[in-house]
């Protein structure tokens, strides 16, 4: 039975995020000291940065949210939009800040799953996403917002992490370029990697739903790491959704989202479906 891996010094610290715990409001600035990316999940579309406040709400589709709760600096967050009417148009923003994303979709759609990727230093560890929908940004129906907290974990020359939407117990896997593998059952490698945060071992929900591994700044070595991602156990979740965030610096982030069912493996040493592999 795997171990249960207690995280210590991660949750919610927002000294390392450079603003104060329980704040929901970033310093007026940008959009763009929260959010690095928005992308329509699966594909390659991507938001549009957009200056200036938010657009006027126009009698648009009335939307609805679903999304994580928590999401690890530098990571990623899936958010399901639902309207009551076909929109083309997903603005996204963040409450207290100027300026924001718009994502248009390929066709006219009630339901959207948007990719928010964030900033791997952030100046809060709370604050709210913001969303709205319409036909064009000029006939958006009214904003919905949602909170989401931060994880204060560890970045660097190489990033890697996943967040998911279950109860379920999911494994982050990455091969560094000497073969050493960092998981669970290997916390830390000779070249620097670490994994920082584990969650949800042996079905002990925990609610953070991310983990993360990652290398320290000039502390990366060069040649090609290999992601792969183990469904080590449903933990009774009927399907449980992902979202891999790879950022490497001096490289755009990438994101990759799946899906998975069934029991789970248990699996260990070499587990896991492969994601991607990149070099640095």
């Amino acid at each position: 039975m795997r171990a249960r891996f207690q995280v210590a010094g991660l949750a919610f610290v927002a000294a390392v995020l450079g603003g104060c715990k329980g704040d929901t409001t970033a310093p007026a600035g940008s959009v763009t000291a929260v959010i690095s990316a928005v992308r329509l999940a699966g594909t390659n579309t991507a938001g549009t940065l957009q200056t200036g406040a938010l657009p006027t709400p126009a009698g648009g589709p009335i939307l609805s949210a679903n999304a994580q709760l928590a999401a690890v600096n530098g990571g990623s967050s899936a958010i399901g939009l639902t309207g009551s009417e076909e929109f083309t148009a997903v603005v996204v923003g963040v409450q207290g800040q100027p300026d924001y994303f718009v994502v248009n979709l390929p066709a006219s759609e009630t339901t959207a799953d948007i990719v928010v990727t964030l900033q791997q230093a952030l100046p809060v560890a709370t604050f709210q996403l913001t969303f709205a929908v319409g036909q064009s940004v000029a006939s958006l129906g009214d904003y919905v917002s949602k909170p989401l907290s931060i994880i204060a974990v560890g970045t660097g020359d190489v990033q890697v992490s996943i967040s998911w939407d279950s109860p379920a117990d999911v494994d982050l896997h990455v091969v560094d370029p000497s073969g050493e593998e960092i998981y669970y059952g290997n916390k830390t490698s000779p070249s620097g990697g670490e994994l920082d945060l584990d969650s949800n071992a042996a079905c002990s929900s925990d609610t953070p739903r991310n983990e993360n591994i990652t290398w320290p700044q000039d502390g990366a070595p060069s040649g090609e790491y290999i992601v792969r991602v183990d469904y080590w156990s449903a933990c009774d979740a009927t399907e449980t959704n992902y979202v891999v965030t790879v950022q490497v610096r001096g490289q755009d982030p990438q994101t990759f989202i799946g899906t998975f069912t069934g029991t789970g493996d248990g699996g260990g040493l070499g587990s896991g479906d492969e994601i991607v592999r990149f070099t640095r």
